[in-house]
């Protein structure tokens, strides 16, 4: 029996590469994003008789709740849902928090436990939580998104371990810059000309290593061989200095 999984963000970017590699292993998917059109268009790039595609905006408490209530029992929840914020402190309206609050953290733990019990009654399951390398490090002016993702991945850390022993695998995966459209569709364009090349990953190689992680049970990963080479030096002040030249916008 094919096995099955939920992937939220699944239109593009990580998601949608999380989607193109399951295919490969005839997995049975339930798909979920906010944006109609590029549902539709991974629908038809995807072109795969086992998937199904829900539209939902995961920002409100009911859509996650008619996705626990509607969909089956998955063996792999991909909670990857999210946006990129660009705002310095005290910019962002509060229905903007709000809402990246909940699409990224809030929404994801109701997710994911209203799925566990169900996960538990059956005895096994894996669920991966894209979180962010902004989790461990500081980031001046996306402070609300380090935030967050930060909220997340201590969620995940502690989940993992409660869970270990009963046959639900948990793991964080870490990102840093990843190639997708995500910064240009909130005014960061220019990350793409200011970011050094070699430290942006594709989105199928955090998938590999991620998926790669799941599979052998660890609790969380970097993705990209820079990041995990840096990240004893994460917070560190210079490090941070840097990291705020080269994502300033010179416009």
């Amino acid at each position: 029996m094919s096995l099955r999984a939920l992937i939220t963000g699944a239109s593009s970017g990580i998601g949608f590469s999380y989607a193109e590699y399951l295919k490969n292993d005839g997995w049975y998917l339930d798909l979920v994003s906010k944006n109609e059109k590029r549902l539709e268009n991974s629908k038809k790039d995807l072109n795969y008789e086992n998937a199904s595609f829900h539209s939902a905006d995961l920002s409100k408490s009911e859509s996650i709740e008619l996705i626990i209530d509607n969909l089956h029992t998955p063996d792999l929840i991909v909670a990857n849902a999210g946006i990129a914020i660009n705002g310095a402190i005290g910019k962002l309206s509060k229905k903007e928090k709000n809402d990246a609050y909940y699409l990224m953290c809030g929404g994801v733990i109701d997710l994911i436990e209203g799925f566990v019990p169900k996960m538990l009654e059956r005895g096994s399951g894996r669920i991966v939580i894209i979180s962010s390398i902004g989790a461990i490090s500081p980031m001046p002016k996306s402070s609300l998104y380090a935030s967050i993702k930060s909220g997340i991945y201590n969620y995940g850390r502690s989940i993992a371990t409660e869970l270990k022993d009963k046959n639900i695998h948990v793991t964080v995966s870490l990102p840093g810059y990843v190639k997708t459209n995500a910064h240009d569709r909130v005014g960061l364009k220019h990350l793409k000309k200011n970011i050094p090349n070699w430290m942006w990953v594709t989105p199928l190689q955090v998938v590999k290593e991620t998926e790669n992680a799941s599979i052998q049970r660890k609790s969380e990963i970097i993705p990209g061989y820079i990041y995990k080479l840096t990240k004893p030096f994460l917070g560190n002040k210079y490090t941070t200095l840097i990291w705020r030249f080269l994502t300033k916008s010179k416009r």
